[in-house]
């Protein structure tokens, strides 16, 4: 108990302990796989060669025997003293044919294979048997049945062994007949034939003594005819289903070209069998041999009993050495775990759970890196605080630092400015703030002002210019340069920092608008020149966004500081909106800010901002004379105004405005249009009947011109007044003449007409027809 606490505790030394052990126990069994597989397909091929050899032996006795029985048979079909007494046709003493049936009986007397012999005459149907065949003989009933197979008109085999089974028992032979006819024809026309009979012990003997199988008790040697019939001695015991080895002989034989065979099969009720075949020299004929697997194999199980003994004892004394070795090398992560409890560390109820000694050591140590990290951080935040805020400071109030404290700050706080000057002033504001401000995060944009600074000191280092950057926590960034190349006439220096400009847009995606003061040649007067660049900045909203805004290029809008808006621009953009004429809007708005281009910023923003009061102040006045006011929104156009940070961009907003206005007032007046038409439509369809009803009374009810109510209506419905009441006098009068019993006069009183010449014109111009003849065929029809 104490042990397994000890190396429950011990969790990298019990882990070292598995994995050795899991290793050792993997590569032993990987090890005995591959030998034991090696040794089986070995032993395998040494019994498929054992067996080829044994069924080839088969092979060659059985042929020899079948050549010694042709021989025979044809030495006694070509003797003259066999062949006229028993096969001619002529006729024959009674002594000769005795004579060479003892003859006959001597030559099977002295062949000891030969089981019988039957000679057949097919032309007188005489039958002479030997042997077991003979009259008295108890197989003497195989004899008629011999001889009626000799009589067929089809010819077997001659030549050759034919497997012979009349007792009726399964797979059994009762001899081996070896057939010669007088002639070697096809057809049998009553010849005479001469058939010896071979014992089948005498072959199945032959298979016993030469059955050299590995287990020859337990195994079974036997042959197969070329019918697919199996040829067996009866003493099979060991024979497995046929049914099922001749299916596992097809299947074998339809991939495998050669003569010799040799595989495993499962055999139902006697499990793993090797079966080999060998074809024989007699045409159509095997030898087939089937062998247990365990007894082929029985050495292998022996060895692999001895493999998984010697494993055993392998892995026991590996197990051993590895908790020796394990304790050894384990006393370093001992030793270092030691001093580290003793200085405090993660204890052993904390959140997370602790795997293993070095897990534990890790786990310390992340929080000592964390913790130094911290205090790291912190230490050069504190510093990059006070860094930036001495920055800051030289940036918002440099006057105030004497020269002995500009140069001991700049010292003490490793600050990249030279202190002999001359200085210089860049203000770089990020183009769409706002946007970038959504996209990005507190980190990124660090990262971006990181890069300007290194990108700028990079640009400025071949004219040896210090460069500083200070982070004015809003839309710009302040660089400070100094020294250098800045105390003579610096012309490039526009093009290097429109290089800057370029490398953050192509890198970054940054769009950067650059603005820089004059050179001063003291640090009094970094203040002012700040204030300088930082005014030039705002004058992006004339050239636009990445725009670079020199002291000169800024001066004449610097000094226009008056400017006075067009009047007669302001009345004709007044009178575009009252008119609602679009492109007299557009125009008269782009006049009045274009006019604002070479003025003061202060003017710009005046400027642009009178525009807006003055379209608030014209939507206000047409509101005040309309039935209901345009649902236009103009509460937020100034805050927009300022907002935007080109001229470019407030046009634009301005523009959207006015077409706004524009859509919409065209919308309410196509409202009005077609509430007015319904208005008409509905007078018409109720007072249709009104014999004073027309386009004079309509506009005077509705209090409008008669010629822009006729005007409005042909407009929008593409038929004048009069020819819309018309259409729908003649529509009532037609459903009164299918519907009603009036009087065609009293019809047309009732429509609102009062000539009835001009009602039948107009009825007959629409329908084709009179009134009366419309009544006439609407009542046939």
């Amino acid at each position: 108990m104490k042990m397994l606490h000890f190396y429950k505790s011990k969790r990298y030394l019990l882990r070292m302990l598995l994995s050795i052990t899991i290793l050792l126990v993997i590569l032993l069994s990987l090890s005995s796989a591959v030998i034991h597989y090696s040794a089986e397909h070995r032993v395998l091929q040494m019994q498929q060669e054992a067996n080829r050899k044994v069924m080839s032996q088969i092979n060659h006795n059985m042929t020899f025997m079948q050549e010694i029985v042709n021989n025979i048979s044809l030495s006694l079909y070509n003797d003259e003293r066999f062949y006229f007494p028993l096969m001619s046709n002529s006729a024959q003493e009674d002594i000769d044919i005795i004579y060479s049936i003892n003859q006959l009986n001597k030559v099977m007397d002295s062949q000891s294979f030969l089981h019988s012999i039957l000679v057949y005459n097919g032309h007188n149907d005489k039958t002479y048997a030997l042997g077991p065949l003979a009259d008295w003989m108890e197989e003497s009933y195989m004899t008629s049945r011999l001889v009626d197979m000799i009589k067929k008109p089809e010819k077997l085999p001659q030549l050759q062994l034919i497997p012979m089974n009349f007792s009726g028992r399964p797979h059994a032979v009762d001899f081996f007949s070896v057939i010669i006819y007088e002639s070697f024809n096809n057809v049998n026309d009553h010849e005479s034939a001469i058939v010896l009979n071979v014992k089948p012990e005498w072959v199945f003997d032959n298979l016993k003594v030469v059955n050299g199988f590995s287990a020859p008790n337990a195994s079974s040697i036997f042959l197969m005819d070329k019918d697919g019939g199996f040829i067996l001695s009866g003493e099979e015991k060991n024979l497995p289903e046929l049914n099922d080895l001749s299916y596992a002989l097809s299947r074998d034989q339809s991939g495998n070209d050669e003569s010799f065979g040799f595989f495993s099969h499962k055999f139902r009720g006697s499990g793993n069998s090797i079966v080999s075949y060998l074809q024989m020299g007699i045409p159509g004929w095997k030898v087939i041999g089937v062998q247990p697997y365990n007894a082929v194999l029985g050495g292998i199980s022996q060895m692999r009993e001895t493999f998984a003994i010697v494993i055993a004892s392998f892995l026991l004394l590996a197990v051993v050495v590895s908790f020796a070795l394990a304790h050894k090398l384990y006393r370093p992560i001992e030793a270092l775990l030691s001093r580290i409890t003793r200085h405090g560390g993660v204890t052993e109820h904390a959140p997370e759970p602790i795997h293993d000694e070095l897990a534990y050591v890790g786990r310390v140590y992340g929080q000592m890196a964390e913790k130094l990290i911290v205090v790291t951080d912190e230490k050069e935040k504190q510093k990059d605080i006070v860094r930036h805020s001495y920055l800051r400071s030289i940036l918002t109030s440099s006057s105030s630092f004497s020269r002995h404290q500009f140069e001991s700050c700049i010292d003490k706080y490793g600050l990249g400015v030279d202190p002999a000057g001359p200085f210089l002033v860049a203000v770089a504001k990020v183009d769409d703030y706002a946007a970038v401000l959504s996209r990005t995060n507190e980190s990124e944009r660090r990262l971006y002002a990181f890069a300007v600074t290194n990108i700028a000191g990079e640009i400025l280092v071949p004219l040896k210019i210090s460069c500083e950057m200070v982070d004015a926590r809003g839309d710009h960034l302040v660089l400070l340069l100094s020294g250098g190349a800045l105390g003579a006439e610096l012309p490039e220096l526009p093009d290097l920092l429109r290089r800057l400009q370029d490398i953050m847009l192509d890198y970054y995606k940054l769009s950067l608008s650059l603005s820089f003061s004059v050179i001063s040649r003291s640090h009094d007067t970094i203040t002012d020149q700040y204030a300088d660049a930082l005014h030039y900045s705002m004058y992006k909203i004339v050239h636009g966004r990445r725009s670079l805004l020199t002291p000169d290029l800024v001066r004449p809008n610097a000094a226009h500081t008056e400017h006075a808006v067009s009047s007669d621009m302001e009345k004709k953009l007044t009178e575009a909106i009252k008119t609602n004429d679009l492109s007299a809007m557009e125009a008269s708005a782009d006049h009045l800010l274009a006019s604002l281009r070479d003025c003061h910023y202060d003017s710009i923003i005046h400027g642009a901002l009178h525009v807006v009061d003055v379209i608030k102040t014209t939507i206000r006045e047409i509101n005040q004379n309309r039935i209901s006011s345009l649902p236009v929104d103009l509460s937020t156009l100034s805050r927009q105004v300022l907002d935007e940070e080109t001229l470019v961009d407030i046009s634009a907003l301005i523009q959207s405005a006015l077409r706004d206005i524009h859509d919409k007032r065209r919308g309410a007046e196509q409202d009005t249009n077609a509430a007015l038409v319904d208005a008409i439509k509905d007078i018409i369809d109720n007072h249709y009947a009104d014999m004073n009803l027309s386009l004079q009374g309509i506009s005077a009810t509705l209090k409008m011109t008669s010629a822009y109510v006729g005007r409005l209506f042909k407009q929008s419905e593409l038929v004048s007044v009069g020819e819309y009441l018309n259409e729908v006098r003649l529509t009532r009068a037609r459903e009164y003449l299918e519907t009603k019993n009036f009087s065609i006069k009293e019809i047309m009183e009732l429509v609102g007409y009062v000539n009835e010449s001009t009602f039948f014109k107009l009825f007959k111009k629409k329908y084709g027809v009179t009134p009366k003849e419309y009544r006439l065929k609407s009542n046939i029809g």
